[in-house]
């Protein structure tokens, strides 16, 4: 956090946004801890995954309260309806899919890997690196909905077609999966891997979305004239995906399901993009 907000010696919008940058962090920086104290005493880290969907609900909501306009600009209020979009659907996939109270396997592959210390290890690797990844790409925001940016252009249209774009994909993707797993409890399918709609084409459809997400609204915050650097937000969104996310993924794709997870590979040979198969649709027979 530290590293990110020194890079607001170049302001967002004025001078005085520095001071809200390092009130905000801060801000974040203290739930993040309080949530791990909270963590400590439940024996699970599950509180920490509220943050990526909320946190920039609220930081919405402080930055218009912090503005001098009388009323937002329409920039402002179209970023905020895809704020409160994405945040809504991810916070409710959460709680639908039983995030409540389960550790997510990535947390619990770290507890054991920690043993009888991930209860210090836990506040670096989760809630301060939760910390990171999810206040620099809301670093866009302070440029999209603060009054005194440029007029709306071609690239707002551009921020909010990629950002609407994403909503739609993470939400199709999750969809099809819920729909997958609910027919394999069911007994309605034997198969391994959820080889249909978007997962015909990639392999993590819902992370492309994410990714198109967080880069919409970076375009949003560029057409309000933000400084070049705000750009390291959806930067190291995009390296955690493809550098930390997928690969983790995969592993524990390939650990459990073994040599069909494999021909799911070559199958649908695109980790991200939606691409032809290169080898047809991998057939629930096959896997």
């Amino acid at each position: 956090v530290v590293v990110v907000v020194s890079l607001s010696s170049s302001s967002l919008q004025g001078d005085s946004d520095m001071e809200d940058i390092i009130s905000d962090a801060a801000g974040l920086l203290g739930l993040n801890v309080v949530l791990w104290l909270i963590s400590l005493h439940l024996g699970k880290t599950w509180p920490v995954d509220f943050i990526w969907s909320c946190w920039p609900c609220y930081q919405c909501i402080v930055i218009l309260a912090r503005g001098a306009a009388p009323a937002p600009t329409w920039r402002a209020l179209v970023t905020c309806v895809l704020v409160a979009v994405w945040g809504w659907r991810l916070t409710l996939n959460f709680i639908v899919r039983g995030g409540i109270g389960h550790e997510d396997w990535r947390y619990a592959d770290m507890r054991a890997q920690f043993g009888r210390h991930f209860w210090w290890a836990s506040l670096f690797t989760v809630f301060l690196g939760q910390t990171i990844f999810i206040f620099a790409p809301c670093l866009s925001l302070y440029a999209a909905l603060l009054p005194g940016g440029a007029p709306l252009s071609a690239l707002d249209a551009l921020g909010v077609g990629c950002a609407a774009v994403g909503i739609f994909l993470e939400a199709a993707a999750d969809t099809q999966m819920d729909a997958f797993q609910a027919a394999r409890r069911e007994k309605r399918t034997d198969a391994k891997i959820c080889d249909r709609g978007l997962w015909r084409y990639s392999r993590h459809p819902n992370y492309l979305g994410e990714l198109m997400w967080w880069w919409g609204v970076y375009a949003l915050a560029v057409a309000a004239g933000a400084a070049a650097w705000v750009v390291v937000g959806p930067v190291l969104i995009t390296l955690l995906f493809l550098g930390v996310s997928i690969k983790l993924m995969e592993d524990r794709q390939l650990k459990n399901k073994g040599e069909a997870y494999e021909a799911y590979r070559r199958a649908v040979p695109s980790s991200l993009v939606p691409l032809p198969p290169r080898c047809g649709r991998a057939s629930s027979a096959q896997l």
